[in-house]
This record gives C-alpha cells, structure tokens and sequence, in this order.
C-alpha cells in the first residue's frame, strides 16, 4: 500500500529510459520529459550517444547480467528522484542484450511499480483503423468492407486487382493476403473458408512505395517515435520526409484514442505521401490477448502488405 502512494505522487514528466536507443531519447527530450537514462556499464557505444540536452548525471549505468544489480538501481532512482514512468522498447533491449539476457532484465523491468504496465488502451481492430484512418482523411486508401468471403471476392475483382484482403481467422488473429492475380484470389477464397475466417472482410488497394517501420511508445497520450527503419529496398529518408511519416502515425494514434503502450506502424512511402499499411501492439501481441501471438516477433499481422 505505501508504495501505491508513492506513485500517485510522482511526476509523470519524469521518466526512466533503460537502455533506449538514440531515437527514443531524442524523442523523450524534444517532448520536454525529465529524463534519466539506465545504460550498460562501458563506454557508450556510437549508437547510445545522448544528446547535449541531457545532464551527465542523468546517466545510470549497471551490469545488465547482474538482474539484481539492475533492480536494485532502478527501484533506488524511482524513489529518489520521484520517477513517474520507467520506460523501455523490447526491441532496444534485444539490440544490444540478446533474446535471454533482454527477456530477464524485462522481467525485472514488470515487476516495478512505475513501469509502463500493460497498455490501458488499446488499437482497435484491424478494418476498424482503416475506416478511422479513411474517414478522417490522414491515411487515405481505397477499401471496402465485406460481410461474407463471397462478397470480399467480388470486391476485389472490381477494384481491380492487385489487392490485400485482411480477415480473421477463428482464433481472432488477423491475416494480411495479397493477391495479385485471378488464382491468387481464387486460393484466397478456398483458405478463408478452410480457416473458417469471420467477417467482417476488408479489401484494399495494394500499397506501393518505400516501406518504414515506425517504433512508437505512447505515455499519457504522448507519442514518442523512437525509430522509423527502412525495410527491403528503401532508403532512410531526410529530416522533412520522416517529419511527415511521424506526423501520420501520431495522427493515427490521437484518433485511436491511444494512451499508453507501444506500437509497430507499416508505412508505405510514395508521390501520394504517407500512408499506413497495419498498426499492431508488440506488447499486446506477447501477451497472447487477442492478437496474433505467431507474429509477435515482428509486430505484424500474419502474412504481407506487399
């Protein structure tokens, strides 16, 4: 119960980043956050240089391997300094630690009261954010709703193809499909019926362009973009063209009602500008809560927009 109290009392602008990638950082300062950074024991490595804005002393190390070590400074810093949020991105911990090293020290990160727990919001589902998207104008992208595999077909001979089809399945896990030509569509159909997928169906234009990863970490509904990675063939963008891809997610998230969590957002880049191809909860995905748990390693739904 004391601890309880303690929390309510803290300040929600100050947070802890453990072992966060540049990005993050950056983007906790630019928000005007209060911030003490957790690192590995070391030099800095390039990629983990802080930027100016954040005292020396702001910076923590510890022995990641060493769980107690770890615990023991991030509870001391939560109480001395009244942290209101200690913050961590799975896959920057992953980065740099490994797979086994990475999962315990998030053990002992969900064991804090100040941790970001389980999101408290959540993305609605997938067709829902499409029509969110569309009827606000962010995001636009020609897309129909289907209330039956039979009518998702017609859809998609009349759009023309190619196209993705996204459904799901009984298991409430969500499939991407492309289908690019007439048998594609026709095995399409054959598998939707097998997996016994529900409506409602929902058939899109088939996205083009360069494609990024956008890493987000939503606190208090405040949107940090923590990386934008380019995925195949695409090149890292300039300042202005990441601008607006942040701008498009942030908007996403705002329309969702998005409070608090991390978020994987697909966004395809082209003439048309910005637009996004899925948004997915790595978290909620790990959890096993009602996403697909085969895709938590990415972050994506089941199969491809491309």
């Amino acid at each position: 119960m004391e601890e309880t109290s303690v929390i309510i009392n803290q300040s929600a602008e100050r947070v802890v980043l453990v072992r966060p990638g540049p990005g993050l950082v950056n983007a906790a300062v630019v928000a005007g956050l209060d911030v003490w950074v957790v690192a590995d024991i070391g030099p800095c490595p390039p990629r983990a240089r802080l930027p100016a804005e954040l005292p020396p002393q702001r910076l923590l190390r510890v022995d990641f391997d060493d769980t107690a070590a770890l615990r023991a400074l991030l509870s001391d810093t939560v109480v001395e300094h009244g942290i209101g949020h200690v913050l961590y991105l799975a896959s920057d911990l992953e980065k740099g630690l490994g797979s086994g090293a990475a999962a315990a020290a998030e053990e002992v990160l969900r064991e804090l009261p100040a941790c970001r727990e389980t999101p408290s919001g959540q993305l609605p589902d997938v067709v829902t954010i499409r029509r969110i998207l569309n009827e606000s104008r962010t995001s636009a992208v020609r897309a129909e709703e289907a209330r039956s595999v039979a009518e998702a077909r017609s859809l998609a001979e009349d759009f023309p193809l190619p196209v993705v089809i996204k459904s799901a399945d009984k298991a409430g896990c969500w499939w991407t499909v492309p289908v690019h030509d007439r048998p594609a569509l026709d095995r399409w159909a054959e598998q939707a019926v097998t997996a016994r997928h529900s409506a409602p169906y929902l058939v899109e234009e088939l996205l083009t362009g360069a494609k990024f990863r956008v890493e987000t970490l939503t606190v208090d509904g405040m949107h940090l973009v923590a990386d934008i990675t380019p995925e195949g063939n695409a090149v890292p963008l300039h300042e202005t063209e990441q601008a607006g891809i942040r701008a498009t997610v942030r908007a996403l998230l705002d329309l969702a009602g998005y409070e608090s969590g991390t978020t994987r957002t697909d966004v395809l880049v082209s003439a048309r500008g910005s637009r996004i191809a899925a948004a997915t909860e790595p978290d909620r995905e790990q959890a096993g809560n009602g996403r697909s748990r085969p895709a938590a390693r990415s972050g994506i739904e089941r199969g491809t927009d491309r």
